[in-house]
């Protein structure tokens, strides 16, 4: 069910790291590899690949068994420089084998996509949710995009928490 197209910008980089899924919210999954920008972008960008009004950016991997499942979270300063950015991000997937299936809208917007990944057919799903884009990936094992979406569900719960000035909590449980 699409939420509230929040204006709230969250160029943060600790709020960054709060929305991204942790050991807690992600029970009995295996946390591999966390990024997360630095308000200066020293964390993802160099003098010689500067990101002058760059979102600052965050992801999380995790893996259970064969499993794989990516978060990235983007926050833009703006909802229409988020609206642009879910754009560009869409358009990235039907190019080659990806296909967009259809899906529940999630946030304020979303899109579905499956197609090959690095480990076999996978599951992307992006979610705009007010000044924030996020993505999540499932691969590995047979393609699921319940298991998927139950993923972004939460994603974009601890978006909105987030949003709402809260400290992100949503886990798996809740989706």
């Amino acid at each position: 069910m699409p939420s509230a197209d929040l204006e709230t910008a969250l160029l943060d980089d600790k709020v960054v790291g709060q929305v991204l899924p942790d050991a807690r919210a992600m029970a009995g999954w295996q946390e591999e590899k966390r990024k997360v920008d630095t308000a200066d972008h020293s964390v993802t960008c160099t003098a010689a690949a500067p990101c002058a009004g760059k979102p600052l950016s965050g992801s999380v991997r995790f893996s259970s068994g064969d499993l794989v499942t990516r978060f990235l979270v983007e926050t833009l300063p703006s909802r229409d420089a988020a609206k642009s950015r879910a754009k560009e991000t869409y358009a990235s997937y039907p190019v080659g084998p990806f296909k967009k299936v259809e899906a529940p809208a999630l946030g304020s917007e979303s899109q579905a996509f499956v197609g090959p990944l690095a480990d076999g057919d996978g599951v992307s799903i992006v979610v705009r949710s007010g000044t924030v884009v996020a993505s999540v990936t499932t691969e590995g094992g047979p393609v699921d995009p319940a298991a998927a979406r139950r993923f972004a569900v939460m994603l974009v719960n601890r978006i909105e928490q987030a949003q709402a000035g809260k400290v992100p909590d949503a886990g798996l449980g809740a989706a």
